[in-house]
């Protein structure tokens, strides 16, 4: 079984749901939405886990 670095998933996870936090809230300046720390802390939970998930996958898929 290929071993994956836990540091790199988890920076890679960490940086991804920072990322995705700015994206989704540039959208909702241009759309015109307020600005909510409730909806942004659960959108930086959410991605970070998406991300984590999705890079230990791809980094265990090319460890093979």
């Amino acid at each position: 079984m290929a071993k994956v670095d836990k540091k790199q998933v988890l920076i890679a996870a960490l940086v991804g749901g920072a990322i995705f936090c700015l994206i989704v809230s540039l959208i909702d300046y241009i759309l015109g939405r307020g600005f909510s720390w409730p909806r942004l802390g659960f959108y930086y939970i959410f991605a970070t886990i998406m991300y984590g998930f999705l890079t230990y996958r791809n980094f265990k898929k090319h460890k093979k």
